[in-house]
């Protein structure tokens, strides 16, 4: 009889190390200010420095691709 595989054990992720940038549209500010929020709130659960999280904000999409080059 073949065994089944489940799920596997949980992954343990430490980013104590890492520098994260968030860069949104001003756009249907509700939902992007809930996605925002709670990316923000699960980096810092996983360990990453409040200091290494940058959020930015830019009018609209267009504004997007020149936001993340710098």
């Amino acid at each position: 009889m073949a065994a089944f595989k489940g799920p596997g054990q949980t992954e343990i992720y430490n980013g104590a190390n890492l520098r994260i940038a968030i860069v949104h549209a001003r756009w249907n500010t509700p939902i992007i200010e809930a996605l925002v929020g709670g990316a923000k709130k699960k980096m810092l659960e996983l360990g990453v420095k409040e200091r290494n999280i940058v959020i930015e904000s830019v009018p609209g999409s267009f504004e997007l691709p020149f936001a993340v080059r710098r």
